[in-house]
């Protein structure tokens, strides 16, 4: 029996052994030897076991020597110890220890020991001409520090959408005047303003929404306007309305966190400058194959210029200044003059000093803004560290300032307990914090009718027939008393109305 082709050759076995003919039976009737006719159906076993393949299989090669040779362990320990460390992030790592190869063997042999994740599908992004759009959110990171405790920081982050230049800033929390001061660093930075940038519902930008329209914290309104650009609210539970900023954070935590370690803040806020300068806009963006800075280069003319001076976001509160000569602010306390002591001070707040103000509006005080929370006492400087307070002397020019009544309480005081009469007279001068003035006169003058020369009289007084203020009758109480310096009484005379009839005429009537 002849074939026309081996196939035809190799399906005639495979039908015979299929009809359950014996390999002897077929070898002496097709004239074969049987090794050939069992490698025939072998062969015809393992190809209807494996998949099929339109591809030809890879090549095996001779493995050859790498400069990475040496570096695989240390590869290894990386992924062990950073989760999700990127192979970008492993080429910085061993290029510092003296590796010398190329980025894309680091990335094969990465890819090889951790197979990549399967990919999402993307969600299309909104294009921006150049300098018109930004986005800003942002995001809590926990970082454990080598030389200090674990704590959890908001990052602040500004993204320009045209050319994907980012910017970040750590803060202790992301309230409306952190949010203003990140603003102002990527400002800076930059050296411009987008004409637009989205926010999600935070409040320091949204207070609430009535139907479809956001409405917006007035003092970020006030912000925008002087900066000239446009707030716009996302839509509530739409992260993609600002994909590019909610993708900022993921590129953070995979190439800036992976793989470093921090002493303390200072040392983060270092790093983080650094690898924004090195790292993050030079990187090739993968879609449009340019860096973030030469896009930003086309961008740069087309933002907005910046005022001659920044917008102050400093926080301004009021503070009564103690007994003891201190004001305090979130667990701490920061020294002022001891001439100062019971007076309601305007306090500016900054996210690193705090400067503290007379009641003319004079600097009186300026400290370096402590870590909330941890009770320390900031002298002023040259103040020595007893914390006894003002002295007897200070003490009768406050009493002299408040009136006849309170001058006749301090002089009786003095007479009943000369000994003790600094400590009295002090703890009578802090019942202003929570009373009124003229209610604190009123008590000093019936102390004095019955003789009850002792702070602790003065204060059951108080209780007894007055009731305590708020901040905001203290503020229009100092208030009121400036401008009566400032500006004197009035004595002018109610004039006649007919008067006014003959003055454009110039002649009386």
């Amino acid at each position: 029996m002849t074939f026309e082709s081996r196939e035809e050759l190799e399906h005639h076995v495979v039908m015979l052994h299929r009809d359950r003919v014996s390999v002897r039976a077929i070898a002496r009737s097709l004239k074969m030897g049987r090794p050939r006719v069992n490698r025939i159906l072998e062969k015809h076993g393992e190809a209807r076991e494996e998949p099929h393949s339109a591809l030809p299989a890879p090549l095996e090669r001779t493995p050859r020597s790498s400069k990475l040779d040496t570096y695989r362990p240390r590869v290894l320990k990386l992924l062990e110890q950073y989760e999700g460390i990127t192979s970008q992030r492993v080429f910085e790592i061993l290029k510092e220890e003296g590796y010398e190869g190329r980025l894309t063997v680091v990335k094969d042999h990465v890819r090889r020991v951790r197979p990549e994740e399967k990919p999402e599908v993307s969600q299309s992004v909104e294009a921006a001409l150049p300098g018109t759009l930004a986005e800003s959110d942002w995001s809590p990171f926990t970082v454990p520090f080598t030389h200090a405790p674990t704590k959890t920081l908001q990052v602040f982050g500004y993204i320009l959408r045209y050319s994907h230049r980012k910017h970040f800033t750590f803060y202790p929390t992301s309230d409306l005047h952190a949010l203003m001061d990140g603003h102002v660093r990527a400002f800076t930075r930059f050296e411009g303003v987008a004409r637009k940038c989205k926010y999600d519902n935070q409040k320091a930008v949204v207070l609430r929404w009535e139907g479809r329209q956001p409405i917006y914290n007035p003092r970020f309104v006030d912000f925008a306007t002087y900066y000239d650009f446009q707030a716009e609210a996302c839509r509530p539970f739409h992260p993609n309305d600002k994909p590019r900023v909610e993708r900022s954070f993921y590129e953070l935590q995979k190439s800036f966190f992976n793989g470093r370690s921090f002493r303390d803040e200072e040392d983060l806020k270092a790093q983080l400058a650094h690898w924004q300068d090195t790292v993050c806009d030079v990187r090739v963006h993968k879609k449009v194959k340019r860096t973030a800075l030469e896009l930003f280069e086309e961008e740069r003319g087309h933002l907005l210029p910046l005022p001659v001076h920044h917008y102050d976001t400093a926080r301004v509160v009021y503070r009564v200044c103690d007994i003891e000569g201190y004001v305090a602010w979130q667990g701490n306390r920061y020294g002022v003059p001891v001439e100062h002591v019971t007076d309601l001070l305007p306090v500016r707040v900054t996210q690193s000093e705090i400067l503290i103000y007379a009641v003319n509006l004079a600097c009186v005080a300026r400290h370096e803004l402590r870590p909330p929370g941890k009770g320390e006492d900031i002298r002023l400087p040259g103040r020595p560290a007893a914390r006894r307070g003002a002295d007897l002397d200070q003490l009768r020019q406050a009493f002299r300032d408040l009136g006849e009544q309170a001058v006749r309480f301090l002089t009786g005081l003095e007479s009943a307990q000369p000994r003790s009469a600094a400590y009295h007279a002090r703890l009578v001068l802090a019942l202003r914090e929570r009373f009124s003035t003229l209610d604190l006169l009123a008590a000093l003058a019936h102390a004095v009718q019955f003789g009850a020369f002792e702070h602790g009289a003065v204060e059951r007084i108080l209780v007894a027939r007055a009731a305590p203020r708020s901040l905001d009758e203290y503020v229009a109480e100092a208030t009121a008393k400036k401008l009566a310096t400032a500006l004197g009484e009035c004595d002018t005379a109610p004039r006649d109305l007919s008067e006014y009839d003959w003055l454009p005429c110039g002649k009386k009537p």
